[in-house]
């Protein structure tokens, strides 16, 4: 098949990528690498330097022709967009949109939407998190997020298949240590480098950290399922950042004593989702658990 994947020179993205070519797909990436590095790309993939928002993207879109158009670019900071929610939407709301409406003016019936589950559904009411819970994200990157979702199943046809995977926190090798997300790197990358480790809030926040190679089984499942749904990704189990960070340490052989700062603005105290329903409609199930994850992480970035 030729398969589109926006933001495939990304963290899962490029992973992604890799796998499908393995598969023996025709791939092309869209990606602006902004963040996405020209290190992940794939040399068998087709790729076009381009950002989602240009006009001209529908003009790329429609000229492969894609079987399946795979939408994993983002702008994903939380900070970035509660200091700029214009430029936040502009990425997430309107490029997602161009996306999809080139879609519209060619034959592919498969639209994949890569969706955040960690900020979408806000305050749990319980947990953990099913598809089922209400949504009301407290970030406007995960306002953003959840729009775009609502677009896509509000405008396809009938005949257009979307398929909507909401990814807990995802972590493992290409993942940006530098940046304000991805604690799993981040980590790993102050402990080999004998730095502190900073912790915002107390450290009793749980999240739920999902292997990228998982992720990718679950993509690779979803591009070959005809029907439409929204579905989480994730282990299930709620991990709290300071259990995370004594079993980092205990793997590294970490002895700096973490840093702890005030919690930022926008952070869920609490966010682990269940993936019952992936496992009813995919047959997936997470394979690589936390400690095998963290040594694989550690050693990619050592």
């Amino acid at each position: 098949m030729k398969i589109i994947v926006t933001g495939g020179a990304g963290f899962i993205g490029s992973h992604a990528v890799d796998h499908l070519i393995d598969d023996g797909h025709r791939v092309l990436v869209i990606d602006d690498l902004s963040t996405g590095k020209s290190t992940n790309l794939n040399p068998k993939a087709d790729f076009e330097n381009i950002d989602i928002t240009e006009s001209r993207v529908s003009d790329v879109i429609k000229s492969f022709d894609p079987s399946v158009i795979s939408h994993f670019a983002a702008q994903t900071s939380v900070s970035i967009s509660t200091n700029n929610p214009i430029l936040d939407a502009h990425s997430n709301i309107i490029g997602s949109m161009k996306v999809f409406d080139a879609m519209h003016e060619t034959k592919c019936r498969n639209f994949i939407y890569i969706n955040t589950g960690g900020a979408l559904y806000g305050d749990p009411q319980y947990l953990p998190l099913d598809e089922k819970h209400p949504i009301n994200p407290i970030s406007p990157y995960g306002l953003s997020k959840w729009t775009a979702e609502r677009y896509f199943l509000m405008q396809k046809k009938p005949s257009h298949h979307v398929k909507i995977l909401r990814l807990a926190n995802v972590y493992g090798p290409r993942q940006d240590a530098f940046g304000e997300a991805g604690v799993v790197s981040i980590f790993s990358n102050k402990m080999l480098s004998d730095e502190p480790v900073t912790i915002f809030g107390d450290g009793k926040q749980t999240r739920d950290f999902v292997y990228v190679s998982d992720v990718v089984d679950a993509f690779i499942q979803a591009v070959e399922k005809n029907e439409s749904f929204s579905i989480n990704i994730s282990s299930g189990k709620a991990v709290s950042i300071n259990q995370l960070y004594d079993l980092m340490s205990e793997i590294n052989g970490n002895s700096i004593p973490a840093n702890y700062e005030d919690a930022r603005y926008g952070d869920l105290m609490h966010s682990v989702l269940s993936n019952k329903l992936a496992t009813e409609l995919l047959g997936w199930v997470p394979r690589v658990d936390l400690d095998e994850g963290i040594n694989r992480t550690l050693k990619w970035h050592s």
